[in-house]
């Protein structure tokens, strides 16, 4: 550490730190227009000068590093007469009346301004007005009445100002506000690795510019956001809700949903909505100051008066508006009937990864202390029982050590994953920084083409089906053996050279770096291939790091919450912390800790009570079958016949609507709770948005509806009513060991699980299950996560779910249309074994002839209907719509 003196007052900070974040983290004030956190100086604004003592004359703070004994003076007269200067003639090239303006704050939107009558921006009409940067740099830096060019043409307001751009609904782009700090230029390429963003021209002409000059939204931005964040000015703003966002009245520190990266962010609102997203650094380190589109402007995508505001029961034809009484009392009469006709087995319960730990906790106890029922599951348990089941196998625990911050210091790194860009955004671009500030070596095994096969040294481009043998022959490559493996011509000719870089990675390094990191993103279909690619994934890690695997391995579910749906035991097959529901002496312990005798026999997973027809009723907590589920015609029709079906949600979803009774939940930003990230960071979320009309949040719900389900099975002693979600969290705490440490008052949100005995025991090689190739006679229909369309919008079928209309086709290769006689933007008809899909034809090269792939999330999940359980993908017709 180095000391030195600020104004007079001594410090310490860490030698050869750049001056200017010492000084302002110290507390002082310094302008630094174009300076970013953490990133190389641009010293292109000039406006951080200071006096260090002994220098010659006046020094950039963002260029200087900071010495042993260093004086440095910020208040000094001649160094804040050098800012104003250099503030002056940056203020020369923007609207300027109102930052020099002596009058300040005291004109009304409606004045007209009396110093100028050219002036036509004005901070008081400006959608960035008092959380300007440059507005407050103005104020601080003391710019009221100082004009030096006073009398001479202005050079902004003399010329042509170039028109904004406002044609896309995430991001608005104004370069007339624009002082040329290339803060969103240097963000874009050095924080996101995107180069969406330019400079253009020469000279005077010097402009910011989208791709090549032309509308953001046909450039190749991803609208992450991250130019709003360093933008300085309102040249860049977020479109929806701008105005808005200039009152906001509360932000709520929360996480997003929209992934298993669980992203901190905080939510702005005003009068109940939220209005502005921003990311948050107190949180999850591993989105630190990213978010993706989903976390930025999804908030948004369902409308207050969309969500559910009263319970319904189903009667008169129709769902009714009815009293929470009516309602819960309708329920607990009902599931009691039920159980008390057939037993307990008759009555199913879903969690969800959508819900919280404390709720799907709560679920789990109602199903077995009141119920007597181990029938619980949800629509993403069957990929993630069998990945957990492979990772057992291979560590003796699904629950691994892996840490997402390490990401970015891998040396070497094999992603596993459809579209990684699409499907957990910020994992990707971890893995991006890897590859371009730490010159990792990268290897992507994917059917189709994302964002993450333009960073790879190797792209291995599997079949459909065939993701698991690549990755066992890379394993078994990497681990000596010589066993073959059927792989497709193109597989085989570009696996040596991915071996070639795994053998690398095991070679010792001093540098620090991780040797190798293998990363899995979870398909939200097709269980054996999800557990034979993790099996595959786990061998290679083991091959070529033995026991230190298990801490390289990162296995991203589909979901935001799976993991911790799991913990806390909502699922068939365990109790909460991972006791088999076989396990005695286990049973015993919740027994007593409940107060309620628990159910022995073995529970139905969600596939096995769509198939038996012992299963009566069922309770579903935010989750939605009808757009996850495979077979959605079979499903549907299973809904329909049962006695009794009791959704929780907070939209009229294709679920709920099945129902007879459905009890309003609040939204994601309604929700007070944690979830559990993919790398097991509990992530606290903190109610932003008040509940709409009479609903409620799903904890308490719960709650009321398990006392009287309790009470009319004279169930005895059960605590089930809560005053909040953290006294829930108390009873985890106290017998999940994971969860040990986050009790509301000692949770740190962000921080990772201890593992308390629940981690890896050993690093064994397994056997890899052999998928069947699909037909090559036909095509064979893939489906995944997309980026930009919203989960709430596409679950009420919104025509505005993706609202940049970037994810509402079916991407066929050049080859298949020009076969077909189909033309970009024509309609195509996809049939399967039990359903059809017409949808719009997309023609890129981004898959392999023969091979289609839709959105999951289009049209609520209409895809699924073209899939049979099981499934990865699909043998499907295709045909142009004739006419």
């Amino acid at each position: 550490m180095a000391k030195l003196t600020l104004d007079g007052r001594e410090i310490e900070a860490p030698e050869g730190a750049p001056l200017v974040q010492v000084i302002k983290d110290a507390g002082v004030f310094i302008s630094n227009l174009c300076y970013i956190d953490d990133l190389p100086p641009y010293a292109g604004c000039r406006t951080c000068l200071v006096e260090i003592e002994g220098a010659p004359t006046l020094q950039l703070s963002c260029t200087t590093q900071i010495a042993d004994g260093m004086v440095v003076r910020t208040d000094t007269r001649p160094a804040k007469d050098a800012r104003k200067a250099v503030l002056s003639l940056i203020l020369s090239y923007h609207a300027d009346r109102c930052l020099t303006c002596h009058r300040v704050v005291k004109c009304k939107p409606g004045d007209t301004c009396l110093r100028d009558d050219v002036v036509t921006h004005r901070c008081i009409t400006c959608s960035k007005n008092y959380r300007c940067e440059l507005q407050t740099t103005c104020e601080m830096v003391e710019m009221a009445g100082f004009e030096p060019w006073e009398g001479e043409d202005r050079t902004y307001y003399e010329l042509q100002q170039p028109e904004s751009d406002r044609a896309n609904p995430f991001l608005e782009f104004d370069p007339q506000m624009c002082i040329i700090c290339t803060r969103c230029v240097r963000a874009c390429d050095q924080l996101r690795h995107t180069g969406a963003i330019t400079l253009a021209g020469r000279g005077f002409s010097t402009r910011i510019e989208f791709g090549a000059g032309g509308p953001v939204h046909d450039s190749n931005c991803d609208f992450c956001g991250s130019c709003i964040d360093v933008c300085p000015t309102a040249t860049l703003m977020e479109h929806p809700n701008k105005w808005s966002a200039t009152e906001t009245e509360r932000w709520a520190p929360t996480t997003c949903t929209s992934c298993s990266v669980g992203c901190s962010i905080n939510l702005g609102t005003r009068k109940g909505r939220g209005v502005i997203v921003r990311p948050d650094t107190a949180a999850n380190p591993v989105s630190d100051k990213q978010i993706c589109v989903r976390g930025r402007f999804h908030y948004d995508a369902v409308k207050p008066k969309q969500r559910l505001s009263q319970p319904l029961i189903r009667r008169n034809g129709g769902q009714e508006e009815a009293t929470w009484d009516d309602a819960l009392e309708f329920t607990a009469a009902r599931l009691t009937e039920i159980r008390e006709r057939y037993g307990p087995e008759a009555i199913g319960f879903l969690g969800s990864p959508l819900a919280t730990n404390e709720e799907n906790y709560l679920l789990q106890k109602i199903a077995r202390a009141v119920v007597g029922t181990n029938n619980i599951d949800s629509t993403a348990g069957a990929v993630a029982r069998a990945a957990a089941s492979s990772l057992r196998a291979a560590f003796g625990s699904e629950v691994l050590p892996a840490d997402m911050t390490q990401l970015a210091r891998s040396k070497t790194l094999l992603v596993i994953a459809d579209d990684l860009e699409s499907s957990h955004n910020v994992a990707c671009l971890r893995c991006k920084d890897a590859v371009v500030n730490n010159g990792a070596r990268l290897i992507v095994v994917s059917a189709r083409r994302g964002e993450m096969c333009d960073f790879a040294d190797v792209w291995l481009q599997p079949r459909p089906g065939e993701e698991a043998a690549v990755v066992a022959a890379l394993a078994d490559a990497v681990g000596g053996k010589a066993e073959p493996r059927p792989l497709s011509p193109q597989v085989a000719q570009a696996l040596p050279a991915a071996v070639e870089l795994l053998t690398a990675a095991r070679d010792p390094d001093s540098s620090g770096s991780r040797p190798l990191s293998v990363v899995q993103a979870l398909p939200h279909l097709g269980a054996q291939e999800a557990g034979a690619t993790t099996a595959a994934a786990a061998n290679l890690a083991v091959a070529a790091l033995g026991k230190e695997a298990a801490g390289s391995l990162f296995v991203l579910p589909q979901e935001a919450n799976v993991w911790g749906m799991r913990d806390v035991g909502a699922t068939a097959e365990y109790l909460p912390g991972y006791h088999l529901t076989g396990d005695d002496s286990a049973r015993k312990t919740l027994e007593q800790a409940w107060g309620a005798p628990l159910p022995t026999a073995s529970g139905l997973t969600f596939e096995q009570m769509l198939s038996d027809d012992k299963l009566k009723a069922l309770l579903i907590l935010n989750d939605n079958p009808l757009f996850f589920a495979p077979a959605k015609p079979r499903i549907s029709e299973k809904l329909a016949g049962l006695e009794f079906l009791a959704v929780i949600d907070s939209l009229p979803t294709d679920t709920a609507q099945a129902a007879h009774v459905v009890l309003p939940d609040v939204g994601a930003f309604g929700k007070e709770g944690t979830i559990t990230s993919a790398d097991r960071r509990v992530l606290r979320m903190h109610a932003a948005t008040p509940p709409q009309g009479e609903a409620q949040p799903a904890w308490r719900i719960l709650g009321e509806l398990g006392t009287r389900l309790a009470q009319r099975l004279k169930i005895g002693e059960l605590r089930l009513n809560y005053e909040s979600p953290s006294e829930i969290m108390d009873e985890i705490a106290q017998l999940v060991p994971l969860y040990s440490q986050a009790t509301y008052r000692e949770i740190e949100s962000g921080a990772q699980q201890p593992l308390n005995g629940l981690g890896p025991n050993k690093a064994e090689i397994q056997s890899v299950a052999t998928i069947a190739a699909p037909a090559d006679d036909g095509f064979t229909l893939t489906t995944g996560r997309s980026l930009y369309t919203s989960y709430e919008g596409a679950a009420l079928h919104s025509p505005e779910a993706d609202k940049l209309h970037r994810e509402e086709f079916v991407e066929i290769h050049p080859a298949d249309a020009k076969e077909l006689g189909i033309a970009e933007g024509d309609e195509v008809t996809l049939k399967g074994i039990s359903g059809e899909l017409t949808i719009r034809a997309h023609i890129t090269e981004s898959g392999q002839p023969r091979m289609l792939y839709v959105p999951l999330y289009y049209d609520g999940g209409a895809v699924t209907a073209l899939f049979e359980d099981g499934q990865a993908s699909a043998a499907v017709e295709a045909a142009a719509v004739s006419g």
